[in-house]
């Protein structure tokens, strides 16, 4: 059964560059103390200079293969849409692209939307914990009027991240309650099963069809949630509100953890379990990506 792995994660050293410049309003004892999966900015840009975008790209592709992965989709970090463009353009029948805005209030915000079809990129990425600014805040809204514009899905994280610097006030779902239902032409998807926010995450499927939810990550932000339900119930949950069609797998893999085959077999072990058809497994393996997503071929 064919498997598209939805949400993957481009790493560049312009990228944490570009993150790192936004961290400098932080205040500097923070940034230095700041960690991401134990490692500062500069050991991040360290480790990444010098690999070419050649070279990740065999990475993820020999990671595909032995994982019985056919293509995946990349979410870029730091607005670094020139390294994601010259990086989708490598295997463009294999490697897609969601670009990101690293401040979705900005003056200039919809306009980088707009360009990217003109650069092969598919989505746009939002990082709610990061900005600062509730998604529903009108001050994002021409952003998704240009991707509804171009057609874009948006993918968007909520809840906990390993990300540096965030704020949880910003990091719950409901905040696309009202996005949602205002574009109904958007195709939004909620990244790890809202990270947390389980319940606000299910809330989201009442009256909405254009909502929908990844499974990406080792979720283990079921550690931190009542009960720390298992990853079988976490899907039996998302199917009984969502559905197959609304479902899209992923692994949230980086550079630095390589590809996770791990996680391919783990999820594709619950599938298995649960009371679902062939087609209803395709849906969430690969075919709900390829609808979303527009990957033909």
């Amino acid at each position: 059964m064919e498997i598209i792995d939805a949400h993957l994660h481009l790493t560049t050293a312009a990228m944490y560059r570009r993150q790192r410049d936004r961290a400098s309003a932080i205040r500097a004892v923070a940034r230095e103390r700041a960690r991401s999966r134990g490692q500062t900015f500069q050991e991040r840009i360290t480790q990444l200079e010098g690999v070419t975008l050649a070279q990740q790209a065999q990475m993820w592709l020999d990671g595909f293969d032995k994982a019985g992965v056919s293509s995946g989709v990349f979410l870029a970090m730091g607005e670094a849409h020139d390294d994601l463009s010259e990086f989708i353009r490598l295997r463009p029948d294999r490697l897609y692209g969601c670009g990101s805005l690293m401040d979705p209030t900005h003056p200039d915000a919809a306009r980088t939307v707009r360009q990217f079809p003109s650069m092969g990129i598919r989505a746009l990425k939002l990082y709610a914990p990061a900005y600062r600014v509730q998604l529903n805040d009108r001050l994002v809204y021409p952003v998704y009027e240009a991707a509804a514009e171009c057609n874009l899905p948006i993918v968007i994280h909520f809840g906990i991240t390993v990300g540096m610097f965030y704020d949880l006030t910003f990091a719950n779902p409901l905040a696309l309650s009202a996005p949602g239902r205002e574009f109904p032409d958007i195709t939004f998807i909620v990244a790890h099963f809202g990270a947390g926010f389980l319940r606000e995450m299910l809330l989201l499927a009442y009256h909405t069809e254009n909502i929908c939810v990844d499974t990406s990550g080792t979720n283990n932000w079921r550690t931190y949630v009542p009960g720390e339900p298992s990853l079988e119930q976490i899907f039996r949950d998302a199917l009984r509100t969502f559905g197959p069609s609304r479902i899209l797998f992923g692994t949230d893999s980086t550079y630095f953890s390589g590809y996770r085959q791990e996680l391919v077999s783990e999820q594709v072990a619950v599938l298995e379990r649960l009371d679902l058809s062939e087609d209803e497994r395709a849906l969430i393996l690969a075919g709900n990506a390829r609808r979303i997503f527009g990957i033909t071929g």
